[in-house]
């Protein structure tokens, strides 16, 4: 089975912390549900899919009530099999034309599926993008908290584990290149989109500054602003490995990612 891309800065099993609110509801239920978009529904073919709501009667409303947008996440196995079809092949779909030219009936014919089928999972192809974005969000955010954990380091040198972490994220944006591109895309079009980003940053903000007090506790941290450092730190790498990734070729991200990390390095540590 082809990995999706639940990779960009890298899902734990259990759901990562601050990605639910009081309802217990993940972040990617939360903002389905709170998005905007038609409602177009066909029938589920699929005896194992979700069930559907009527359609609205005519003349009214197309759109739903927000607290009825929900992920509908199958029970059987070959229901939340069809539905990791269809996210593979929106995968490929989006790779290989691009978001906007990609249309529902594209991405159930890859999956081997009729579209009723499809609409029994996903509304629209923007609702599959969403879920893809969680997936990538959530292993993105696992690889950098996990790395950035002193625990998880160990005894190693803090120079060597930042080095070895700005690598990764440079090169995780090989990943799928085309649906990464569609996803920043979506960043500056689409607001449901840099709420994702918003909140992988603040996850990897607070490990950041974990990370700054285990280089201070052990006499390696420069003196510098340490409520800024956090802030001044994700931007430089953030920044560089996206542009790297949008504008240049393999050779010339290695060659990024190892400025970035010596930029890292005078500013960081003694």
């Amino acid at each position: 089975m082809r990995h999706l891309p639940g990779a960009a800065v890298p899902a734990a099993a259990e759901e990562p912390a601050g990605r639910g609110d009081a309802s217990g509801k993940p972040a990617v239920e939360r903002l389905v549900q709170a998005s905007a978009g038609t409602f177009d529904v066909l029938s589920a073919h699929d005896p194992g899919a979700p069930a559907l709501p009527s359609p609205p009667p005519r003349g009214a409303s197309r759109a739903p009530p927000a607290a009825t947008r929900v992920v509908r996440i199958p029970k059987q196995a070959r229901a939340r099999l069809t539905r990791e079809k269809v996210l593979e092949a929106a995968v490929e779909c989006f790779e290989n034309t691009g978001y906007d030219e990609t249309t529902t009936a594209m991405i159930a014919s890859r999956a081997g599926i009729g579209v009723g089928t499809l609409y029994g999972y996903f509304r629209d192809k923007r609702e599959i993008l969403i879920e893809i974005l969680d997936r990538t969000v959530a292993e993105v955010g696992r690889m950098v908290v996990e790395r950035l954990d002193p625990e998880g380091f160990g005894s190693r040198d803090p120079r060597t584990v930042a080095r070895e972490l700005i690598d990764a994220v440079f090169h995780m944006h090989n990943h799928s290149p085309g649906l990464q591109r569609i996803l920043w895309e979506r960043y500056f079009k689409d607001e449901t989109f840099r709420v994702f980003y918003d909140e992988i940053r603040a996850r990897t903000r607070v490990a950041i500054e974990k990370f700054i007090d285990t280089v201070a506790a052990g006499g390696l941290l420069r003196d510098i602003d340490r409520e800024q450092a956090p802030f001044v730190l994700l931007n430089a790498v953030q920044w560089n490995a996206t542009q790297a990734f949008l504008r240049g070729n393999e050779e010339q991200i290695d060659a990024t990612a190892h400025a970035t990390a010596d930029m890292v390095a005078a500013y960081l540590f003694r």
